[in-house]
């Protein structure tokens, strides 16, 4: 029996809006019960910053920046492809280890890329400080000649499990569902928001990530 995931498809938003409903998908993962695929946009040239990292201040002029929660380097955002994958405490990929869901996940990817062998295979240690993420390829990145094309990061809670990833080329929303479905076997139903849901959003957002004491509070 084919498995089903939601698929959300959200219009362009700010960086702090965005994070926001991430957060609020993720809190909220185990009510829905099913794996949700989220692809969204950036209003404005945004970038993104590891849950670790300092607050790339230098940029501001230039770029809406806010701290994600989850790890990794920086992301420059508006012309990549981002999605996030949240998935409920009972499912299979929530148990498993960090590098096999974050493998899993990044197969989908590059099989929507039309690179299905194309993970980077190093085991090394993953970079720290200030370093921008595409510039740092880590095992299970997805990679071409040494190029890496996508990259992403995961946080499991006792409420669910939120990876996010961003892929270095645009990608259609159809395109990249095809890769999950190939990789992983799943279909997808369509999905929007609830009330409930977008008022946890907007919460998360006024109270965190449009807020100096998330963006700024390693600096």
């Amino acid at each position: 029996m084919t498995e089903t995931w939601l698929l959300l498809e959200s219009p362009a938003g700010g960086a702090a809006e965005n994070m926001a409903i991430d957060e609020a998908l993720v809190q909220t993962a185990e009510k829905r019960g099913r794996p949700l695929l989220r692809v969204y946009a950036w209003l404005r040239p945004s970038v993104s910053f590891g849950y670790f990292q300092k607050m790339p201040a230098h940029l501001a002029a230039s770029y809406d920046l806010v701290r994600r929660p989850t790890g990794g380097g920086l992301v420059y955002h508006g012309q990549d492809t981002t999605y996030t994958v949240v998935v409920p405490p009972s499912h299979p990929l929530y148990k498993m280890s960090t590098i096999n869901a974050y493998g899993a996940l990044h197969q989908a990817v590059a099989a929507a890329l039309e690179l299905p062998s194309a993970l980077h295979a190093a085991a090394a240690q993953s970079p720290q400080g200030q370093y921008e993420c595409f510039q740092k390829p880590v095992r299970g990145d997805v990679v071409i000649d040494g190029r890496k094309l996508a990259g992403g990061a995961q946080r499991r809670t006792r409420r669910g499990l939120l990876h996010q990833g961003s892929i270095a080329t645009s990608l259609s929303t159809d395109r990249l569902s095809a890769g999950f479905r190939q990789v992983l076997g799943v279909e997808f139903q369509a999905y929007e928001l609830t009330a409930a849901e977008s008022a946890l959003a907007k919460k998360f957002y006024l109270e965190k990530y449009a807020t100096d004491a998330w963006n700024k509070r390693l600096t």
